[in-house]
C-alpha cells in the first residue's frame, strides 16, 4: 500500500514502512477528534526525542527514519493522539514541542 486507503468512516490505515515491508498504523477519526496507533514505527519516547534511533528489529533503517520524521511531524502539526503499545503506561499520548525540541507527553 503506497497511501492512506480509508477502510471505514472512521478507520483508516497509513503506510508507515521501514520496520517491515508493508507495515501500517491505523487512524482514527471519531466525534471530531483523531487517534492514531502507532504500531512499530516507534518503540519508545526516546524515538520521539530521536527520530534517526533505529533498533536492529527495523529492517530498513533509513527507511524508517524518513518515515518516523515525517509522520512525528504530522501528529505534531495536526496534534494527533497516539496509542504506543511499546510505550511506557499509559501508552496514550501527544506530541509536543518543549523549547525547540519534540517530546512524548503521556495522557
Amino acid at each position: 500500500m503506497r497511501s492512506e486507503h480509508s477502510l471505514t468512516r472512521e478507520l483508516t490505515a497509513m503506510p508507515t514502512p521501514g520496520h517491515t515491508p508493508g507495515h501500517m498504523s491505523i487512524l482514527i477519526t471519531s466525534k471530531g477528534e483523531r487517534a492514531l496507533v502507532l504500531g512499530d514505527a516507534a518503540h519508545g519516547p526516546v524515538q520521539v526525542l530521536e527520530p534517526d534511533w533505529v533498533s536492529r528489529a527495523d529492517m530498513d533503517p533509513e527507511l524508517t527514519r524518513q518515515t518516523r520524521g515525517a509522520l512525528l511531524d504530522r501528529l505534531e502539526r495536526e496534534d494527533i493522539i497516539v496509542a504506543a503499545g511499546h510505550f511506557p503506561a499509559p501508552g496514550f499520548g501527544k506530541i509536543v514541542r518543549l523549547q525547540g525540541r519534540r517530546y512524548w507527553q503521556g495522557l
